[in-house]
């Protein structure tokens, strides 16, 4: 067995021909775990490599915390539920009414259950724009009296659009469509507007809520 000085690190290490994986490095003063290193990689280079993965990880962390903290700034107040609908992207949206109190939707048996209850905002969307678009339903957020936010469920906008046409598909130019979104909220909250998005890349409008039915 000959032994191989790697330079950087300046100790003796063994070399094994016929192992695939690089030699294990020992004692390299201030790093506290065995790194795997290649022949002339050295320990500064171990640590930037390190360093630089933090910062990748510090970075991401604080740009989804951007990212959430900025997306309602870019929703323009709307004071009132305007009977022609208000204009968000290439849709026209109305609230046709709110209907709280429901403890779960779906068939038997598929039943979505509400951790408070649900919600449901009758609406009716108009694509205004010259090509068919898909309205996203889970884009759309609505606000209680203190300013919390909540996010439609999905699921149960499945089960509650059923019929077509459907606003879970394309809303083909000029069409008018009708449906519902379901919120699952706690019972003692009372929402006070929605802010309806017409694709994600778009900026939002909010709309003060009728009183619930």
């Amino acid at each position: 067995m000959v032994a191989l000085r790697i330079r950087p690190l300046g100790d003796f290490v063994t070399y094994a021909p016929h192992r695939s994986a690089p030699p294990l490095v020992e004692d390299v003063g201030d790093v506290e775990d065995d790194i795997w290193l290649e022949p002339g990689t050295s320990v500064l280079r171990a640590k930037l490599w390190i360093a630089g993965g933090i910062v990748a990880v510090v970075a991401l962390i604080s740009f989804g915390v951007w990212a959430v903290v900025t997306a309602d700034h870019r929703s323009t107040a709307v004071t009132t539920n305007v009977p022609g609908g208000a204009m968000a992207g290439h849709f026209e949206f109305a609230v046709d009414g709110v209907r709280c109190g429901l403890d779960a939707v779906g068939p038997d048996g598929m039943e979505q259950r509400a951790t408070g209850h649900f919600c449901l905002l009758d609406v009716s969307v108009k694509n205004a724009g010259t090509e068919p678009e898909l309205f996203d339903s889970g884009s759309q957020r609505v606000y209680d009296k203190n300013g919390v936010a909540y996010a439609a469920a999905d699921q149960a906008a499945v089960f509650l659009n059923d019929h077509s046409p459907t606003l879970l598909n394309e809303i083909a130019p000029g069409e008018t469509v009708t449906g519902v979104l379901p919120f699952d909220v706690p019972t003692e909250v009372e929402l006070v507007e929605v802010s309806v998005h017409g694709a994600l890349s778009t900026p939002g409008v909010r709309i003060t809520l009728p009183p619930a039915g």
